[in-house]
């Protein structure tokens, strides 16, 4: 996929984008090494602040979506499907999957109340959420890198 759901002028989105990109495809490598794919012992240990972590992540992705919504319109759905795409690699217990889902909701609605309309100051938001969003997946790629 090329395109890259981010305001023309931001770099910082684009740089989220990519990231999230990364994370993704590191937890589809790292699933696709699990033992119900390859029939092996092998097991990762995750750290126990990898919930917290799914969930800090979960806000980023609703916050980017409430975002990139406001200045390009409700037909953007790409982080949301980054979101379903999360959600989908990590195949969560009930309770966590209805915490991840609150946890991005919750990132929307913020952003929401905070930003109702596209203006300049989202640029600057994006790329404090970037560097958030960046720390988070380095956090919940490393087990895996391992």
């Amino acid at each position: 996929m090329d395109y890259c759901p981010c305001l023309v002028t931001d770099p910082c989105t684009k740089a989220l984008y990519l990231l999230i990109r990364k994370s993704a495809l590191i937890f589809a490598i790292a699933l696709l090494a699990s033992p119900a794919f390859t029939q092996t012992t092998l097991k990762i240990n995750r750290p126990p602040e990898t919930a917290v972590n799914l969930l800090q992540l979960s806000e980023v992705f609703g916050a980017v979506h409430y975002l990139n919504v406001a200045c390009n319109g409700r037909s953007k759905q790409e982080w949301r499907s980054h979101m379903v795409e999360l959600l989908e690699l990590e195949n969560p217990d009930y309770q966590l999957r209805s915490r991840l889902i609150a946890a991005f909701n919750q990132g929307y609605r913020d952003h929401e109340l905070q930003y109702p309309v596209c203006s300049p100051a989202i640029a600057r938001q994006i790329q404090s959420i970037a560097k958030k969003g960046r720390i988070l997946s380095d956090a919940l790629a490393d087990p895996y890198l391992k």
